[in-house]
């Protein structure tokens, strides 16, 4: 089977893409609206695209409406976003925080989601998170006309003290997406053990 993605909607490309560019990571990406109101959105469609300077991409489709997404909206207006990576044991909160809500409605009040401010020029990271990116707007590249994809510049890391290590080999136990299933870093195996 070979699939023509020039006469392919934007539902079955992105279906092909989410079910077979897998496992993903997810950004936990927390934007604050110009009145102040903390958005928070997990994205799958997220990579380092450069590390040096850090430039991390994600893809955003529209709310199910067409409307663009808040975390468009915000970081548009503000030029700023935090990206916190999920583990385990905020699953739920993350998972909840996918959920369509009008905008400045905040998902940290909804779900009761505490936030925690590292850095007062960026937005909070969820309370919890062993590392965090500080991003700045880099480009909205014009690139399709069914999503937008945003690149964003880490200008800060935050790293929770328990985890840190000063020859930066921490471990962490994120979760990434797999299709429409989350994945649990907690089977992992050494490289070296393939040897």
């Amino acid at each position: 089977m070979q699939i023509d993605f020039n006469q392919s909607s934007p539902l079955v490309k992105y279906k092909i893409l989410s079910n077979s560019i897998t496992p993903r990571p997810i950004a936990w990406t927390v934007t604050t609206s110009k009145n102040g109101v903390v958005n928070l959105a997990p994205f799958s469609f997220f990579a380092p695209i450069s590390s040096d300077p850090i430039v991390f991409s994600l893809c955003l489709t529209p709310k199910s409406d067409g409307r663009p997404k808040d975390t468009l909206k915000n970081i548009t207006d503000t030029e700023k976003a935090m990206i916190c990576m999920c583990e385990e044991k905020n699953l739920k909160f993350m998972n909840q925080s996918a959920t369509e809500l009008e905008y400045d409605t905040s998902e940290a009040t909804k779900f009761q989601i505490e936030l925690e401010i590292i850095n007062s020029n960026y937005p909070p990271i969820i309370k919890g998170t062993n590392i965090a990116f500080m991003c700045k707007l880099y480009d909205l590249p014009s690139i399709g006309k069914n999503s937008q994809t945003i690149f964003l510049e880490a200008s800060n890391c935050f790293i929770d003290d328990k985890i840190y290590r000063q020859d930066l080999n921490f471990t962490l136990q994120n979760i990434g997406r797999v299709g429409k299933y989350y994945q649990l870093s907690s089977n992992l195996i050494d490289p070296k053990s393939l040897l």
